[in-house]
């Protein structure tokens, strides 16, 4: 028969050593737990900082628009208008003044017809003897 005594102390042994096995699987899983729950509470806290920054980011594209919007109210029109368009403008207007100013000289004239054939040629003022130097 085996001995009593030895079968008792290796039982004590086998029962500790089931005893702190289970106690270490216990702190295993507590510190995995621990693991998870902070990764959670992380993955949270980065949820939550996104939302916030697209918030932010949207009112401030809204701020954003809405300085273009006041600074292209406050632009003149004719920013819009194409280049040739404003050369057509231009050119219109100052055909505009050509002719107001050929009929208000015609009027102070008394002239009738084109003004070009109206004018007398005059002749060229005696060149002197200091521009001759210049020409050269």
């Amino acid at each position: 028969q085996p001995d009593a005594r030895l079968a008792a102390e290796e039982e004590g042994k086998r029962l500790e050593e089931l005893h702190r096995e289970a106690e270490r699987e216990r702190r295993e899983q507590l510190e995995k737990a621990h693991l998870r729950g902070s990764h959670a509470l992380k993955k949270v806290h980065l949820a939550q900082d996104r939302e916030r920054l697209l918030k932010e980011l949207e009112q401030m594209q809204n701020m954003d628009r809405m300085r273009r919007r006041q600074l292209v109210a406050q632009m003149p029109p004719q920013i819009f208008v194409p280049a040739y368009k404003r050369m057509e403008i231009k050119e219109e207007r100052q055909r505009e003044l050509e002719v107001a100013f050929e009929d208000m000289y015609n009027e102070d004239m008394k002239m009738k017809g084109d003004l070009v054939l109206q004018f007398e040629p005059q002749p060229l003022p005696a060149p002197s003897d200091r521009s001759r130097d210049n020409d050269l």
